[in-house]
């Protein structure tokens, strides 16, 4: 398992790392507006993941339970990617019919006309497509706990598409080239990865499109896979909301401030996701082997360290907000008018990740039904409550809504998830150890370091390996203060003794 969640971070890794690297130039060769339009695109992938997490969860569940047959995960595989094909090929047309409408009827726009608004919609609906079809083919060899492999090709995938894109628009400062590039490196990394995930499941090496639906897969897999989309439909609207209601009432430009914060906070989901992902394969064959002690053991000290290391990068992130978005683009002026959003939306962030490990048991045990119920109820307030705060406070409005909802919903969650599988005490085990007390002790720490003078300030470079100083000195201390004494002390003798 260590060697898995090893090979998933540095997967995550390599997705923070590129976004440090490429959007500062995607800015610069394509101008602001150009990234703002690339961030309404991402809108737009966002509200379409709900199939990534439907059909993409229910794949790797499957393959990861104990009790199914090689021969039956084939099956299932082959009837999950032929309702996949049928839907993205659906989503393809309904873009391509709906470009127009959008280009004329929903964005602020200044630079750009709307026809080409309309040819960029139409050359991101492929891409979206096969996006979504990677990571159907990813989640496949997640579920068979081939971490390492499903790394190494989005890592590939990135470096083609987010990439390698940097040199053509060097070369030519064109978004519609940008976009075509984008596409075509992701049609190419999803027919690689296709082929080598039906030589992992098969043994055999060969790539067929052949369409097959089986009756009794769908009855086996349709209450999750179901359930799964509507978690995914929900969870979509309740984190796009915000950033439609911005490119609808507000200038697209106000779109790609909300949006360069938003892309520095996930870092914190980003960083988390490897844990999740290494664990709901583990999680689910002990559920179906019901060894409940071994989840409770395990959940306890995830849970703890998971914490500790959100809250010391939202702490950084909450405090040095300005200084990170400008050691980012090198934009001081850019910087300015993002940053007050960084604070309020890294402590959104950093609950959505907390909630990651709960929702892993969850999923593990087919538990939608508290996704779906809270979801709902919380577009009676995310519906409504985008509009009007974005109305009458701009984008800051937004934020705030988003960190309500995200922070109350944690809670409650938790709540739900410990009372139906854990059994835990819900205040003390989960809600003062996995949540106040780390928050309280990394933002304390931090706030403490943030009045030591930088002397760095108008180094990027030197400010950055000073901010680094401070995080990792903010997880150190956080560790030794709330990790229980015993397992500090068999790390240091396990230490000891290969030494």
């Amino acid at each position: 398992m260590k060697r898995n969640i090893f090979a998933n971070f540095i997967g995550k890794f390599w997705s923070i790392l590129s976004n440090f690297l490429f959007v500062p130039l995607y800015i610069k060769y394509l101008g602001f507006e150009s990234y703002s339009i690339i961030s309404f695109t991402l809108i737009i992938a966002g509200v379409l993941a709900v199939l990534d997490g439907g059909l993409t969860a229910t794949l790797s569940r499957e393959f990861a339970r104990t009790d199914n047959s090689d021969s039956e995960k084939f099956r299932i595989f082959k009837t999950l990617e032929t309702i996949y094909l049928i839907l993205i090929g659906l989503i393809i047309i309904v873009f391509l019919l709906l470009s127009n409408f959008i280009a004329n009827n929903w964005l602020n726009l200044r630079t750009f006309e709307p026809y080409k608004i309309s040819l960029f919609i139409k050359i991101i609906s492929f891409d979206i497509g096969f996006q979504l079809l990677f990571r159907f083919y990813l989640g496949g060899l997640l579920g068979l706990e081939k971490q390492i492999h499903a790394n190494f090709f989005q890592i590939c995938w990135g470096i083609l598409r987010n990439g390698l894109v940097v040199i053509v628009i060097m070369l030519n400062h064109s978004l519609e080239l940008f976009f075509y590039w984008q596409t075509f490196s992701t049609v190419i990394s999803t027919v690689l990865l296709k082929i080598y995930f039906e030589k992992t499941l098969t043994g055999r090496p060969f790539f067929k499109i052949g369409l097959r639906v089986e009756k009794e897969i769908i009855k086996k897999v349709w209450k999750f896979a179901v359930g799964m989309m509507l978690i995914s439909l929900i969870s979509a609207l309740n984190t796009q909301l915000d950033k439609i209601a911005i490119s609808k009432l507000l200038s697209i430009e106000n779109l790609g401030y909300y949006t360069l914060a938003v892309s520095l906070a996930q870092v914190l989901v980003v960083l988390t996701n490897p844990i999740a992902t290494t664990l709901l394969p583990r999680f689910t064959a002990y559920f179906s082997s019901k060894q409940l002690n071994r989840v409770i053991e395990l959940f306890r000290k995830i849970g703890v360290a998971t914490s500790i290391f959100i809250f010391s990068f939202t702490a950084v992130l909450f405090f040095f907000s300005k200084e990170l978005i400008w050691i980012w683009t090198g934009d001081m002026k850019l910087a300015q008018r993002s940053f007050m959003y960084l604070p309020v939306i890294a402590i959104s962030m950093s609950m959505l990740s907390i909630v990651s490990i709960p929702y892993t048991i969850s999923i593990a045990n087919g538990y939608t039904k508290l996704n779906n119920l809270l979801g709902v109820v919380s577009l009676f307030v995310t519906l409504p409550g985008y509009w009007i705060a974005t109305k009458y406070y701009g984008a800051i409005g937004a934020a705030f809504v988003f960190c309500f909802v995200q922070t109350l919903t944690t809670f409650v969650y938790l709540y739900f998830i410990n009372k139906k599988f854990l059994k835990l005490k819900i205040v003390k085990e989960i809600y003062l150890q996995q949540i106040i007390i780390p928050l309280l002790l990394a933002f304390f720490i931090v706030f403490v370091l943030s009045k030591i003078p930088n002397i760095f300030t108008g180094n990027r470079i030197l400010s950055l390996l000073w901010i680094s100083l401070i995080s990792i000195f903010t997880l150190i201390i956080s560790s030794f203060i709330l990790f229980p004494f015993r397992d500090i002390k068999r790390l240091l003798a396990v230490k000891k003794i290969t030494l």
